[in-house]
């Protein structure tokens, strides 16, 4: 494909790659652990460690301030950086965190942030840091990053040792952000409240359909995410495909190929049929759509898992850049997005909805570049890696890259959990979830949820069996609050938040989880309320 700009540092390494017996290009001081390996190496924490310090005493090191943002299961440091302009701002900046290394098999997010905080340090990027102020989060999974061995990721064309994919507790972080139940989820959850960043990316790698492209992406796919900000979401991706696109990288909605029949519709029906383009899940647990909820953009970075290891950090580098380029571009939007978002729960002048019934959203058709990969295999009892063909071919086929709710309920003023005990207290404000605990026997009007019937998988998922409940709402009537029930109102900015947590029709809730099972009869513990108690 054809290949434009990529900056100094991506073009000199093109340009070494490409040239028959010339010398190779100069390695960058200080160096990335693949940059001194020829890209045959991923980081190790102590690693990125050094290189973080050997950047702080560049010429403009001082951009850079680093910290321990917590541990991990294992008790590993979560290093922490800040980079922000050592020039006092005019107006406040835009805050931004990124991740790399949830899953620590998928290693490219980890070296392109190291590349890029050797940019800031080295001067480059005023445009970037006069407008916003970075976080960033080398490995974030750092127990799953020091577990590195020969089967992890088998196929990924390189390198050949990664980490692996669960954290110390055998947990994967990226199904965690309901149930909070990992040490780094909650240091996680602490930045999210401490810093209330506009914009985060969790940067992964993809080893599913073969495609053409460099790097795929999605916004927050909750169908209960502000209109407004699912807008501006859409519309920052978009810009950043056109720049990625300037520089030669190509990028698309993240999805897989899938087979489906397709209704009137457009949405798929579940008997076999036409090949489609799908994209993965609408629900909380994954941390960007998690985040959408906060009323905040979050946007989910999908390297090509088949390309070589060096263009899958060029591109993610790009990518985050891209991102934040057009943050800057489209700062007001973005305020002015966010700011609606957030009034219309605390100060709401129509009802809001809560979606549920969630499947696909109609299809549209578009093309989508079909790639091919080579299997080669390498002997020596290690698995053969695929390697991307640089040829790919667009193919018109119908795109789902969102999903929709059949069902809608308007948002109660609050909501009283009943009998809740302390973890379930302790959730909520992990997740900055607003309550007031009731002190003496109250009465309001709401509503209860009566429990037909209780689903359950028989194989555990991520230590919990998931629960579905299936029933029906009471009408409005008289109801006791005895004392300790937790009283989240509706009109807080995480109300969102707040219903996913809590509905009992939510399809990622903490009963999901089994947090309420205990105290789930005949009558769901958590009551919707028309009015606040007297």
């Amino acid at each position: 494909m054809r290949r434009g700009s990529q900056g100094l540092w991506f073009l000199a390494l093109q340009a070494g790659a490409a040239a028959v017996g010339a010398q190779a290009p100069a390695v960058p001081s200080p160096a990335t652990t693949p940059e001194a390996s020829e890209h045959a190496a991923t980081s190790t924490a102590e690693q990125v460690a050094a290189f973080v310090a050997a950047c702080t005493r560049l010429p403009h090191g001082d951009r850079l301030t680093t910290s321990v943002a917590g541990k991990s299961h294992a008790g590993r440091d979560l290093l922490l950086v800040r980079v922000a302009s050592t020039t006092t701002p005019s107006t406040p900046r835009r805050r931004v965190l990124v991740i790399g290394g949830i899953h620590a098999g998928e290693a490219e997010g980890k070296e392109a942030l190291q590349v890029l905080l050797r940019e800031f340090a080295n001067g480059e990027h005023d445009d970037v840091l006069a407008r916003c102020e970075l976080w960033l989060l080398p490995i974030y999974n750092v127990d799953g990053n020091e577990t590195t061995g020969l089967g992890n990721r088998p196929g990924q064309n390189g390198p050949d040792a990664v980490g692996r994919r669960e954290n110390a507790q055998g947990l994967d972080l990226n199904r965690d952000f309901v149930k909070a139940e990992a040490e780094e989820t909650r240091t996680l959850l602490r930045l999210f409240q401490d810093l209330d960043p506009d914009l985060f990316v969790d940067l992964h790698t993809t080893d599913g359909s073969f495609h053409g492209y460099h790097l795929t992406y999605a916004p927050s796919l909750s169908t209960n995410v502000d209109d407004g900000v699912a807008r501006v979401s859409r519309a920052l991706l978009d810009r950043a495909t056109a720049e990625l696109a300037q520089q030669g990288f190509a990028a698309f909605d993240y999805g897989n190929f899938e087979t489906h029949d397709w209704e009137g519709s457009g949405a798929p029906a579940s008997a076999p049929g036409q090949r489609g383009w799908f994209t993965y899940d609408h629900r909380a647990r994954y941390g960007v759509n998690y985040f959408g909820l906060r009323n905040r953009l979050g946007v989910l970075s999908e390297a090509y898992a088949y390309a070589d290891f060096a263009t899958r950090i060029a591109v993610t580098r790009a990518f985050v850049l891209a991102l934040l380029h057009g943050l800057v571009a489209d700062e007001a939007t973005v305020t002015k997005a966010m700011a609606g978002a957030d009034a219309a729960l605390t100060a709401p002048t129509t009802p809001v909805r809560f979606g549920f019934a969630t499947g696909f959203a109609p299809a549209e058709t578009l093309p989508v570049l079909v790639g091919k990969a080579d299997k080669v295999g390498r002997g020596d009892g290690r698995p053969p890696r695929f390697v991307r063909q640089d040829q790919s071919t667009p193919e018109v086929m119908p795109v789902v890259r969102a999903f929709r709710s059949a069902q809608h309920r308007e948002l109660p003023k609050a909501w009283a959990v009943l009998q809740p005990d302390a973890v379930v207290a302790e959730l909520l404000r992990r997740h900055g979830v607003s309550f007031t605990t009731v002190t003496t026997l109250s009465s309001a009007r709401g509503q209860h949820f009566v429990v037909k019937q209780k689903k359950k998988p028989k194989r555990p998922f991520q230590g919990h069996q998931e629960l579905v409940l299936e029933g029906a709402w009471s009408e409005p009537a008289d109801v006791e609050l005895p004392a300790g029930t937790l009283l989240v109102p509706a009109d807080q900015r995480l109300a969102r938040l707040a219903a996913t947590l809590l509905e009992a029709e939510s399809e990622d809730s903490l009963s999901s989880w089994n947090f309420f099972e205990a105290t789930t009869g005949e009558r769901y513990p958590v009551l919707r309320l028309v009015d606040l108690p007297r």
